[in-house]
């Protein structure tokens, strides 16, 4: 793992960094680095309508990069690719699509998780306050898994859209899709609910499967795994993209412009990407997926990540911080001194281990990298700042999933998250200086 960090050049950059805010953005390796800005220096040029060289180069790398993602969800093809801005602008364009192809009308209910990111609530919001359908939330259990027993209990006639994450991205809790669309088939048949999946947490870290999970449509991100920002993926079976109608048209996206009328096109991806494609976002993408494929491709990513994740969430479990001895004043009774000593030969932390309390699942085999977790007493702002002042670079408040907070009755937490550039050193050090912080600020 030491080998890989030397593969981003923000660790040399910054040799004392501490990165374990990943869930929010990756770094970036010098693959994807030089290979964007070789890109830029030697092949720049818009794609579609040019017949000179470095156009027809610009249109080969940016399918590449369709087609990369496509093999690696197994996809039918790289048509049923789009890219968008990102993951809330992603499914912002899905669901008023869905609305304006009127396969939702009012009264009509969508079903999310408790845990959804705010990227798959606000926009099925937007619907509910502009036209009138309906928003249920499925519950998780004890275990922070998918509450199915909640889940069948809401899937009535009345349900349209079911739109799930696949990863918590404050728990970590990887749910059971497949077990979702096994539900939806034997409630409904082929009359069934679209069923849409934010692979966000899950299609940066781990092989996922579109056709096996049974998902009629996936948004997901790849600045989160070595791409530059503002490149989201959002995919769709051809069958039900080709039936809905874009909210936004114009460039490749239309087939005629007359005064008055306009014809949009019914080709996959072109209906759905008006206007310029950023080019350099699909350029490096595709060298996200070069880089790794150069490190023995997904298996070795897993590895590597089920390592960490494993050592983290011991290292949580056995976390026990002990505080400083406050000093004594020269009034201080015997009582309370005898009370302390009596605490400290029975191995008792002064400050009870409960108090650190991690929000998620303990089970490796059914989680990922993400710990969020509070601190009694200890606001998770400075908490942040504390690490922040060593280096240690984390995530605190509410993580884009205020109802999922609000339902643990909690206002914020402090989230730590891995990838394959760090290492148990990385971990060792966050716990002692989370230890560090702990008796500094309690």
């Amino acid at each position: 793992m030491s080998n890989i960090k030397k593969n981003f050049p923000i660790f040399q950059t910054h040799p004392e960094l501490v990165y374990l805010d990943s869930t929010a953005t990756s770094q970036k390796p010098s693959h994807v680095i030089d290979g964007v800005a070789e890109y830029l220096r030697s092949s720049y040029a818009n794609i579609h309508r040019g017949s000179y060289e470095i156009s027809e180069i610009s249109e080969k790398l940016y399918q590449d990069s369709k087609q990369k993602v496509a093999d690696n969800i197994w996809a039918e093809s790289w048509r049923e690719v789009i890219y968008t801005g990102n993951s809330t602008y992603a499914l912002n364009i899905l669901a008023q699509s869905i609305w304006r192809t009127g396969l939702l009308k009012k009264w009509d209910k969508v079903l999310v998780s408790i845990v959804e990111h705010h990227a798959n609530i606000v926009p099925w919001l937007i619907l509910k306050e502009d036209y009138g359908i309906e928003l249920e939330y499925i519950a998780v259990n004890d275990n922070f898994e998918l509450d199915y027993e909640d889940f069948r209990s809401k899937l009535d006639d009345t349900v349209k859209i079911v739109s799930l994450a696949h990863v918590s991205n404050t728990t970590g809790q990887i749910f059971d899709l497949e077990n979702v669309n096994s539900l939806l088939n034997m409630r409904y048949g082929n009359d069934r609910p679209l069923f849409i999946v934010d692979g966000s947490q899950s299609v940066p870290h781990f092989k996922v499967d579109v056709e096996k999970i049974g998902c009629d449509a996936m948004f997901f991100t790849w600045h989160k795994i070595f791409a530059d920002s503002w490149i989201w993926v959002l995919w769709g079976k051809e069958d039900v993209f080709k039936r809905l109608k874009p909210i936004f048209s114009g460039g490749g996206a239309i087939w005629y412009v007359r005064q008055w009328e306009f014809t949009s096109s019914s080709e996959l991806p072109d209906k759905f990407e008006p206007g310029t494609p950023n080019l350099s976002w699909a350029v490096s993408l595709l060298k996200a997926f070069e880089y790794i494929e150069s490190i023995w491709g997904y298996s070795e990513l897993e590895q590597i990540e089920n390592d960490l994740s494993a050592y983290a969430l011991k290292k949580f479990e056995e976390f026990e911080p002990h505080l400083n001895s406050s000093p004594q004043g020269e009034d201080e009774t015997a009582a309370s001194l005898s009370s302390k000593e009596e605490n400290l030969s029975e191995g008792i932390s002064l400050m009870d281990k409960s108090e650190v309390k991690l929000i998620g699942g303990r089970d490796p085999n059914t989680r990922v990298w993400v710990f969020s977790f509070t601190v009694e007493g200890i606001h998770s702002f400075d908490i942040s700042d504390y690490l922040a002042d060593h280096h240690i670079c984390i995530r605190a408040g509410q993580h884009c999933a205020e109802p999922f907070m609000e339902s643990l009755g909690l206002k914020h937490s402090c989230r730590m998250s891995l990838h394959i550039y760090n290492t148990r050193e990385d971990i060792d050090k966050f716990f002692e200086v989370l230890e560090m912080a702990i008796n500094d600020l309690k």
